[in-house]
C-alpha cells in the first residue's frame, strides 16, 4: 500500500520486523530503505527520512496502523518512486526457502518446490516480472507460476530477454549484485532463507537502477536458542553467482 507519496506500508510478521530491527549496517545498505517498523503496538524508528519524519507524517502513519495493535508493518521508501517506465523482476534467492520455525508439513512443501524448480539447480527462481518489450512495445508479465515451471535453459533465456537493456544499466545491476554478494560473504552465521533479489530498472532514465535484497521474514541469524549455522550461505551465493554469470555472458 502506497502512503505519504513515496513510501510503502507493508503488512508482515514479527520475524521480519525483528530482522529489520537487528539488521547490520552492511545488510541495510543492500536492503530497501526502511524508515519505521510497527510491532507490539509501537512505532519504532529505523532510519531518518526527510519525507516521513515530520510529526504530522508520523501521526498519519500511526493512524493507519494503530487500529491493529497486534499487527506488524514496515514503512519503507518505494524503490520505484519517480521512475517513468519501471522494468521489475523478483527472483527468489538460495537453494532453501523455508524458515526454521514452520511445521514439518510446510517444510516438505517448500523442499518439494525447491527440488522441482531452478531453486535447487541454480539457487534462484523467477517469482514475477513486468516489463515492456523493446520490439512490440507490449507489456509482458511473468508470474510466480511460470517460474515454477522453468527449466534451467528457459530461466536463462528469460533472463536474457529481461536484461535486454543498455550496457550501462547492466553494469549497474552487476555492481549492485557484487555488493549483495559481498554482504552475504561477510555474514557467515546468517542464512538468507526466503529472501529475494528485487531489480527495478527505468527504461526511460538510464541512471535509475536499483537492485535490492528483500523479504527477511524467514532468514536465520544463529542467535541464542535458535539453530546455529557456520560458513557462508552457499545456496544464496550460488544464486547470485549464477545471475552474475548470465549478466556477464
Amino acid at each position: 500500500m502506497k502512503i505519504l507519496g513515496d513510501h510503502l506500508l507493508k503488512p508482515t510478521i514479527i520475524q521480519e520486523t525483528n530482522s529489520y530491527l537487528k539488521m547490520s549496517r552492511q545488510l541495510a545498505e543492500v536492503a530497501p530503505d526502511c524508515c519505521f517498523v510497527y510491532t507490539n503496538g509501537q512505532l519504532l524508528e529505523i532510519r531518518k527520512c526527510n519525507s516521513c519524519h515530520e510529526p504530522s507524517e508520523i501521526m498519519k502513519i500511526i493512524s493507519m496502523v494503530d487500529s491493529d495493535s497486534f499487527g506488524n508493518y514496515l514503512i519503507m521508501r518505494d524503490i520505484a518512486h519517480g521512475m517513468n517506465k519501471p522494468r521489475i523482476i523478483d527472483l527468489k534467492l538460495g537453494t532453501r526457502t523455508h524458515s526454521d520455525f514452520i511445521s514439518e508439513e510446510k517444510k516438505a512443501l517448500h523442499i518439494r518446490k525447491s527440488v522441482l524448480t531452478t531453486t535447487s539447480s541454480l539457487g534462484i527462481r523467477l517469482c514475477g516480472a513486468r516489463f515492456t518489450g523493446k520490439d512490440d512495445r507490449q507489456e509482458t508479465q511473468w508470474t510466480k507460476g511460470l517460474g515454477k515451471t522453468m527449466s534451467n535453459e528457459k530461466f536463462w533465456n528469460a533472463m536474457k530477454i529481461f536484461f535486454d537493456i543498455p550496457q550501462t544499466q547492466k553494469f549497474s545491476v552487476i555492481r549492485q549484485l557484487l555488493k549483495i554478494r559481498a554482504v552475504i560473504e561477510s555474514s557467515p552465521t546468517h542464512r538468507y532463507f526466503g529472501c529475494s533479489i528485487l531489480i527495478i530498472i527505468d527504461d526511460e532514465e538510464e541512471c535509475h537502477v536499483h537492485t535490492k535484497l528483500i523479504d527477511f521474514a524467514s532468514m536465520a541469524r544463529s542467535e541464542v536458542d535458535t539453530p546455529q549455522y557456520e560458513d557462508v550461505d552457499e545456496g544464496a551465493m550460488m544464486g547470485v553467482n549464477n545471475l552474475l554469470q548470465i549478466l556477464n555472458a
